[in-house]
């Protein structure tokens, strides 16, 4: 518990209080960094909207090599926005309701949503290549690009999204665990950041949030 709450660096918390001050007191569904779990209330919208820049500066190049084996920066994606997501394949909690939520906020923007690419950049160099996450994107959303790289170039794509990881344990199959920042990043055509997303936030609202920002 301890390792997963060192891994809340500021830009987490500063986003916690942020996003706990929008949502009203009481239980509901939780961020899970795989080795830890914090309440999430129910209900809201996400603090921070066009007109309330976040007081960080996050998001910045990157070279890594796509799903298809094709090597890409963040140069490619210019003109489109993106959702960021930072995870892995053999994530059983926190990513697969984050990247749910994320794909299923795509499909309910309709025709707008073809302006807004998904990516999930792995947290995993090590098990994460390229064909791994090949039989990995496709189940979750035809849309969706998977990214990798070398454990120096997905370092320093996670050092600017501020996001860190750490091994925390083994899993029941005997895979190493890892604890890993799991905020949605939502960044605007011109490779500036926009807003995080909580991943526990349900996908209507996650795309009313969007919305605003297309």
């Amino acid at each position: 518990m301890e390792q997963a709450k060192r891994l809340m660096k500021p830009l987490e918390r500063v986003a916690m209080a942020v996003v706990l001050a929008a949502w009203p007191l009481g239980g509901g569904p939780s961020v899970a960094h795989e080795a830890e779990e914090w309440p999430m209330p129910q209900g809201g919208s996400v603090a921070g909207g066009p007109d309330a820049p976040f007081p960080f500066e996050i998001g910045g190049p990157f070279q890594l090599t796509d799903h298809s084996g094709r090597e890409v920066s963040d140069e490619d994606f210019r003109g489109s926005y993106l959702l960021v997501f930072f995870g892995y394949t053999n994530c059983e909690r926190i990513c697969p309701v984050g990247l749910k939520n994320m794909v299923d906020a795509l499909d309910l923007l309709g025709a707008q949503g073809v302006r807004v690419q998904p990516l999930l950049i792995t947290v995993d160099p090590a098990r994460d290549t390229a064909e791994v996450l090949a039989a990995y994107v496709p189940k979750i959303h035809p849309r969706l690009i998977g990214l990798t790289g070398t454990s120096e170039q997905l370092a320093a794509a996670a050092k600017a999204y501020r996001v860190e990881s750490e091994e925390v344990g083994m899993s029941w199959k005997g895979e190493p665990v890892l604890a890993h920042g799991s905020y949605i990043y939502l960044m605007g055509p011109d490779g500036r950041f926009a807003t995080l997303l909580p991943p526990v936030l349900d996908a209507a609202a996650m795309a009313e949030t969007i919305r605003k920002y297309l």
